[in-house]
């Protein structure tokens, strides 16, 4: 599937061969699945790498892996994966094992070149400050499955799922109560070599029904694009809210957004 989907892993040391220079391992997709000579694809490897910020591709093309920094490693996965014109690049944690400020570099970078080529992404992470900015559409996953999915704003506007609701309250808060101790799920995830009766979240879901413990909840829908299994959104579920805390946060997250709109609106937005 290497010329329709490219995949970029979260640690760019490891995903490269320490024993082939840069440019052999970039070559290679190419010559194998858009047959190309070894002259074009070395031509094509040098603006592969121009175009994720690679300063001397030429040079660059000489070097082995442990040559680079962590943050030139990571763009030169992202060349190897983009070197075949690939339909979907996913993305799994790949800024991981980077500084923050190469992070978000490398973010920028992935959407820069998404526009540019028009691709689609899916890009797969803990981190709900990535997801908040790079993401049309989430899914929110436990022990293996889809347990919330919707669009970015109903995912963090509108969380309907306890899951959902953890990951939210336990996000770091820079403007909140310094004093106020950071929220963590109870528990720990269920071991899946084992079978899971009823809802895999049930048994640290603090709303948890009876039912929760018997059946697993099918997907309930809240709008044409936002789903959640938990027995919750059943028409005869007792009615329960999201944590007051998180309602809190929610609302912050809108000032904040609005506050953001505002202020691109003023001044552009940076490409």
């Amino acid at each position: 599937k290497g010329k329709r989907i490219a995949m970029v892993f979260q640690d760019p040391m490891t995903s490269l061969d320490p024993t082939m220079t840069i440019g052999r391992q970039l070559t290679e997709g190419m010559r194998y699945h858009l047959h190309l000579s070894q002259a074009d694809a070395d031509k094509r490897a040098e603006e592969l790498l121009e175009m994720v910020g690679i300063e001397s591709p030429k040079e660059r093309m000489k070097n082995y892996p442990h040559q680079l920094s962590g943050g030139m490693r990571q763009r030169v996965v992202i060349a190897i994966a983009l070197s075949c014109n690939p339909d979907l690049l996913i993305c799994d944690e790949p800024t991981t094992a980077l500084d923050v400020t190469i992070q978000a570099r490398i973010l920028q970078l992935i959407l820069n070149l998404q526009k540019k080529l028009g691709m689609g992404i899916i890009f797969i992470t803990h981190n709900l400050g990535v997801v908040a900015k790079i993401a049309d559409y989430v899914n929110v996953m436990y022990a293996g499955k889809v347990v919330e999915t919707g669009k970015a704003e109903d995912i963090f506007f509108d969380p309907r799922h306890p899951y959902t609701w953890g990951l939210l309250s336990s996000m770091p808060d820079l403007t909140g109560d310094k004093k106020e101790r950071l929220y963590t799920i109870p528990g720990n995830p269920p071991n899946l070599a084992n079978e899971v009766k009823g809802d895999a979240f049930a048994v640290r879901n603090p709303y948890a029904l009876n039912i929760d413990f018997e059946e697993e909840p099918p997907m309930f829908e809240i709008n044409e694009h936002h789903q959640a299994a938990t027995w919750l959104l059943h028409p005869d579920a007792p009615k329960v809210e999201m944590p007051q805390t998180l309602k809190k946060r929610i609302e912050q997250l809108r000032r904040e957004e609005k506050r953001y709109a505002e202020t691109e609106g003023a001044y552009g937005t940076d490409e």
